[in-house]
């Protein structure tokens, strides 16, 4: 029986890769698999051991690369969703002649076979057996401390995911989670940096004690442990994460799934939503008041318009060391891909949230086109929003590198033109590169082979411009050329018009196969 599951995951797999998006995984997974093959290669697995045993610190090195993996394994779960919810689910299981443990057992050793993961435990049996090689570490604990570490992490991730999907199961949760993340990825680094050096130290001896607390530094004492007592606390340690995490998870799965009670209140005319929509006028004030209301409701959109002013930390947290020659070239980068990235999921697939819901535009007392502007116009305004908060932290962390206000013109022209030009190719991609989206979803929701070009191209081709400019024009020269960026933005305000006027052509012979594949009907 569980052969024959497993040979079922597998050809589903390949089932996927054959869809639109499995050809963007497949694209994306085979560029992954070199990157993470040649960092094992290089840095990881036997290079790492080897580099510990020559520096005589075997067990801190274990200790912060078994972090490290545990760190991805985490961390591409989260992104990709990947895991036993993209395994088998717990429904499609119960045809199957198995008992509830038996389930459990199978979605998760299923989930485990996972490329990524195979990735990551071939990262981890290459780490202890390179220990073993060439630090003469016992075979006796090595392979159990893999084996254990693996479980253990995987364990830990599953019930991170799960524990995440009910807080998003209500809008309370996912309120109170989004709130977590931009606490923890923004002013945490800020946090950090503004430490002294002291009290960094003590912090990272905090950080390096909860380590070996947590399964890598459990793993990592039974790795290079010279004495049965030290291999023994890790083992015990371990088994202790892996039992305790089981129980939790079992506990959770069991538990049934909650939905926020509907809340039923007065209606409220002339809001803020409408009152916003109504500078478009009234041919487009209602769409663009419910496109408002229903985009802000997504929470992967909600997610991307409330993390994408991160972006501008990179500068400071992200590429260290630059000096104040290339600030400015690279503030203009930085803000061009905040243009690219900010608010994609509804830019780039302006009718991919709304499902079956796309019909009733087909039928409505409107155009079909006056839709899809409205969704656009209304993206514009959640995306103008998060570029001022932005814009202004920008403004409030970098104050102290003498920026002029050429500079900041520059920035901001340049970072407007980029969002109108932005949002005019998203009204293209969204007739002719659409997909279905979740709307419920927070993870693996993916965009299409369309969006995810644009959305690229819009991160690689700034930073390719910063390079080639840092190296040939000093900022004096961009800061004369401050008027250069208004005739960009010129460029792209007539490019949204155009695309504005003359979208109606191509969505009148692409109206009917949109609306099949975004409603399912294509499906069927």
């Amino acid at each position: 029986m569980f052969s024959a599951l497993v040979r079922l995951r597998y050809k589903l797999m390949w089932a996927q890769v054959r869809t639109d998006s499995g050809k963007i995984a497949l694209f994306f997974g085979l560029y992954l698999l070199i990157g993470v093959f040649a960092i094992f290669m290089a840095l990881g697995g036997l290079g790492g051991a080897l580099a510990a045993v020559e520096l005589g610190r075997g067990e801190m090195v274990a200790r912060l690369m078994l972090a490290g993996l545990m760190m991805n394994g985490i961390g591409l779960s989260l992104l990709f969703g990947l895991g036993p919810s993209e395994a088998f689910t717990e429904g499609s299981l119960r045809r199957y002649p198995l008992d509830s443990q038996e389930r459990f057992v199978i979605r998760h050793f299923i989930g485990l076979l996972d490329p990524v993961w195979l990735l990551l435990i071939a990262g981890i049996i290459g780490l202890v057996f390179g220990f073993i090689w060439f630090g003469g570490e016992s075979v006796l604990a090595g392979i159990p401390a893999s084996v254990l570490f693996i479980l253990a992490n995987y364990l830990l991730t599953v019930t991170l995911l799960t524990v995440i999907g009910l807080l998003m199961q209500t809008r309370r949760g996912a309120t109170l989670l989004g709130a977590l993340m931009i606490l923890l990825l923004s002013f945490g680094p800020l946090a950090i940096s503004s430490l002294t050096p002291g009290t960094r130290d003590r912090m990272w001896q905090v950080v390096d004690l909860c380590l070996r607390i947590l399964p890598p530094g459990a793993a990592a004492s039974m790795i290079t442990g010279q004495d049965l007592l030290k291999v023994a606390g890790g083992a015990g340690l371990l088994i202790l994460w892996c039992v305790s995490m089981f129980m939790l998870l079992r506990t959770i799965e069991k538990k049934p799934r909650v939905s926020e009670p509907g809340r039923a209140g007065a209606i409220v005319w002339d809001n803020l939503y409408d009152q916003t929509a109504g500078i478009f006028g009234s041919r487009y004030r209602p769409m663009v008041s419910r496109s408002l209301r229903y985009h802000l409701r997504c929470n992967i959109i909600r997610f991307s318009l409330i993390s994408s002013p991160l972006v501008i930390l990179m500068l400071r947290y992200l590429i260290p060391g630059y000096g104040e020659k290339s600030h400015l070239s690279m503030s203009i980068a930085i803000f061009f891909i905040l243009s690219s990235a900010n608010g994609a999921a509804m830019m780039l697939n302006l009718f991919g949230y709304d499902g079956a819901g796309i019909r009733r535009f087909a039928v409505l007392p409107i155009r079909f086109a006056d839709a899809l502007k409205a969704a656009s116009l209304a993206s514009l305004i959640l995306r103008g929003i998060a570029f001022l908060v932005a814009f202004t932290l920008w403004v409030i962390i970098y104050r102290n590198r003498s920026l002029t206000w050429q500079a900041v013109l520059i920035v901001l022209t340049v970072s407007v033109a980029g969002m109108i030009m932005f949002n005019g190719l998203g009204l293209w991609v969204s007739i002719f590169a659409p997909k279905r989206g979740d709307f419920e979803a927070m993870w693996n929701n993916r965009l299409s082979l369309g969006a995810n070009i644009v959305v690229i191209g819009g991160a690689i081709i700034p930073f390719w411009v910063m390079i080639t400019v840092m190296e040939r024009i000093q900022p004096e020269t961009l800061s004369r050329l401050w008027w250069a960026p208004a005739l960009f933005l010129v460029l792209c305000v007539g490019f949204y018009g155009f695309s504005l006027k003359f979208i109606d052509i191509p969505l009148r012979s692409r109206k009917e196969k949109l609306i099949n594949l975004l409603s399912g009907a294509s499906d069927n």
